[in-house]
Parts: structure tokens; sequence; C-alpha cells
């Protein structure tokens, strides 16, 4: 999994490139990007860590760009990672797992390639924060319920579907340690509304959701911008 994290959140440039290296590498690489972009180094070293996940199809870098209202909005406290999943998909962007054409995770009888995807995300980590959408959304979930630290404190879901031939993880969960937020796209026709209920009810009774009018897209009107933040910011 190549990962990479912006040297600052009003630029979309790429600062530094991580791939299944030790943390504590990880660590002096984005501390020596603050540096170089004149901001604190120690005040760098304190901002949580976040991995945000595409949806099929996407990329890091575009997916960076539709957030950056987002990464605006936490620049003090957030260091915004982002990862290009590992298989290709026909319209040159990238997925978390293989799928058959015209079959969506929900239907699917295997996922060849998920593995390789949750541990991507476990020997980058571990994290602080997991943001998904779509297929990254599935993939942050079933992260989070690994229970193996790849993420400690959050993960924001957003239009998932219940990922059923691997949601013996979801279904597992008694306590995942972790907060949950689910955004959920009343009119989402890629992955139906009640999946993505489904799979923040295995959180239990503390997972939030977020409720928009939207169909499958990850919103950053003013009201999505304003739960993402607060949500994120609950320490």
């Amino acid at each position: 999994m190549l990962v990479t994290t912006l040297a600052s959140s009003s630029s979309p440039a790429v600062a530094s490139s991580i791939s299944h290296r030790p943390r504590s590498s990880r660590d002096a690489t984005a501390t020596a990007t603050a540096t170089a972009g004149g901001a604190d180094a120690t005040a760098g070293a304190a901002k949580k860590r976040v991995l945000c996940l595409h949806g099929k199809g996407g990329n890091g870098a575009s997916f960076a760009r539709h957030l950056k209202p987002l990464l605006d909005a936490t620049s003090e406290t957030i260091e915004w990672y982002f990862a290009d999943g590992h298989v290709r998909e026909p319209n040159g962007g990238f997925g978390w797992w293989e799928l058959a054409p015209g079959v969506r995770t929900f239907q699917a009888s295997e996922l060849p390639g998920l593995d390789e995807s949750l541990r991507g995300v476990r020997e980058t980590g571990p994290w602080d924060g997991l943001f998904g959408f779509s297929q990254g959304a599935m993939l942050a979930a079933l992260a989070a319920a690994e229970k193996d630290d790849s993420v400690t404190e959050f993960c924001v879901i957003v239009g998932a579907a219940w990922p059923t031939c691997a949601a013996a993880k979801l279904e597992e969960i008694s306590d995942a340690g972790v907060r949950t937020l689910h955004v959920v796209g009343a009119r989402d026709g890629i992955n139906p509304p009640e999946q993505a209920r489904r799979v923040a009810a295995a959180f239990g009774a503390g997972a939030r959701t977020f409720d928009h009018d939207g169909g499958h897209v990850v919103p950053m009107d003013e009201a999505a911008l304003r739960a993402y933040v607060e949500f994120i910011l609950d320490a």
C-alpha cells in the first residue's frame, strides 16, 4: 500500500510517500516534512494521524482534493494521509479488492485482495483514525473489527455496504474500542442505505449516524463538514 501525506491542507502536492515502513521512520518523515514547510516540528508530531481510503475506481489524490474543506478545517490537529488501493480498476483508478463485472461487494461470494488491503492498513499503522468511502468505508469498518490496533480512536464510514462474505468480523464485534460515524445517503443507489445502517448497528449503540439527502457521495456541505469536524475532534 502506497500512502502519501500532504505538505499542508492548502496544497494538494504530495509531500512524502511511505509504504510498509516502521512507524518510527514514518514519523520522522512527517516531522521533516512539517519542518520543511515552515511548520513547527513539535506541533506536527502531536497531530493525530488519519488514513483516508478512497472508493472503488478512485485514488488518494482525487480523494484528497474532494476532502480539502475538511483538511483545511482540521489542519491544526490532524495529519491527513491518503492511500491508493492495490487493485487496478478499468477506469484507471484503484480498488481494495477484486469484484467480477457487475457484482457489488454485498453480492460477492469472495473478496480477493481484502486480506492484502487489511494488512496494508495494519502495517502502515497504527492510525488514530480512518476515513473511508464506499469500498474504503467497508475496509475501514473491517480494519476496526480486527481489534489489532490498526486504528485506535475513530472511523468515519461513508456510503458503506454490508460486506456479506466477510461480515463475520462485524457480526462478532462486542466492543471495537473505537468511535464510529456512519454517513448514510437517502438516495444512495450503489450501496443501499439499509446496508449502511446495518454496518452502523454492528458497532453498537455508541455508533453515530449522519443522514443526508444525496446519493453515493461524500457530502461536503456545511452540515456534513460540521458533523465530521465535531466527531473527529471529540476527544
